[in-house]
């Protein structure tokens, strides 16, 4: 279970007075140098790590061992947490009541509704005066590292993107689902999901429209037989008129987004990326031509291929920008783990993780 990068170190929680009383003591998982971090925003922050894992992975929360490194990783983030308050403190870091507000806002464009936003804070378990003590602190946070770790990342010259893609494509080669030797956990990942994305850009491709009518997640027999029906419809019309698939899709599809388009799919679709069912049909049209209904997650889909491409052998120049980002990004990552381990080292931190 690794730590959460500095989207973790980023998520601030509030903290409590300093003068530490028996029953204080008795209710803090850990004291950084004086200042308690309490039992109850562990809690909830292990509550919220755990809905995460238990989601995307749910085999691995069942193992002990993986449950007892989130407990201790989650203990260690709220440590990050509180030595980087603490040393924007020291370097005198103001928060604007602007800042708060734009931060705010930020914030609550990701909802729907200021109500779901409201909705959202009863079901952490928070005030709005804890979010904004937060939020305060996320920003303070944000302006030490703007300030102390981002002048020391190096934008990467054009011959380290090129050689590390160099090494991507050898590995690629190999055929081999493991990293190189010689990286740390963090870096085998991240090699990893750079191999994965050229393999998958430089394979074969297709552009697709669709027209979808929707199922629940656990349909009955009698919802998919209905929706069957329609699918089919909707097919012979097609088949009547090939050309009215935009307008039908515009008109019947049940996905707003996709029909708002013609049922267009903005984006290439790559060989690896569809379910199953969903790749051999697109993959086998030909262009221009029209599927039988396919039942997926989402209910029966008519695809229309509207271009082709074949796979490719993968171009740096392809990838250049995108490799240059990456790379910044692992600099800064690595930076800010340097930075907040130096503070870590300087602080007095006792740890009382309570026992399962």
């Amino acid at each position: 279970m690794k730590n959460s990068s500095s989207r973790a170190l980023l998520a601030f929680l509030a903290l409590c007075p300093a003068g530490l009383s028996a029953k204080v003591m008795e209710d803090t998982v850990a004291v950084v140098n004086g200042s308690p971090i309490l039992l109850s925003e562990y809690q909830k922050a292990l509550a919220s790590a755990m809905q995460y894992w238990n989601s995307e992975a749910p085999d691995a929360m069942r193992d002990p061992a993986n449950l007892k490194k989130l407990r201790e990783t989650t203990l260690e983030q709220l440590i990050d947490q509180e030595v980087m308050s603490q040393e924007a403190d020291k370097k005198g870091i103001k928060v604007r009541e602007r800042d708060v507000e734009n931060g705010e806002a930020e914030i609550k464009q990701r909802f729907p509704s200021e109500e779901e936003f409201k909705k959202q804070l009863e079901r952490d378990g928070i005030t709005y005066s804890q979010f904004t003590e937060r939020l305060k602190k996320q920003i303070k946070a944000r302006k030490l590292i703007e300030e102390a770790v981002r002048p020391k990342v190096k934008v990467p010259e054009e011959k380290e993107s090129k050689a590390y893609f160099e090494r991507v494509l050898a590995h690629l080669k190999t055929g081999s689902a493991s990293a190189p030797k010689g990286l740390s956990d963090e870096e085998a990942q991240a090699f990893l999901q750079v191999a994965q994305a050229v393999k998958l850009k430089s394979s074969e491709s297709v552009e697709i429209s669709q027209i979808l009518i929707k199922v629940s997640p656990k349909p009955s027999e009698a919802e998919k037989k209905r929706a069957l029906k329609t699918a089919i419809d909707i097919h012979k019309r097609l088949s009547a008129k090939p050309e009215s698939f935009e307008e039908i899709a515009a008109a019947e599809s049940e996905d707003p987004e996709s029909a708002a388009q013609g049922g267009r799919i903005p984006k290439e679709v790559y060989r690896g990326m569809l379910p199953p069912a969903m790749e051999k049909a697109a993959f086998a049209l030909p262009v221009g031509g029209v599927s039988e209904p396919i039942l997926s997650d989402f209910g029966y889909q008519i695809l229309k291929l509207r271009g082709k491409k074949a796979a490719q052998q993968p171009n740096f120049a392809d990838f250049k920008d995108d490799l240059s980002k990456f790379l910044s990004d692992v600099g800064f990552q690595k930076e800010l783990e340097a930075y907040v381990k130096s503070l870590k080292g300087k602080a007095v931190a006792e740890r009382h993780l309570p026992a399962l």
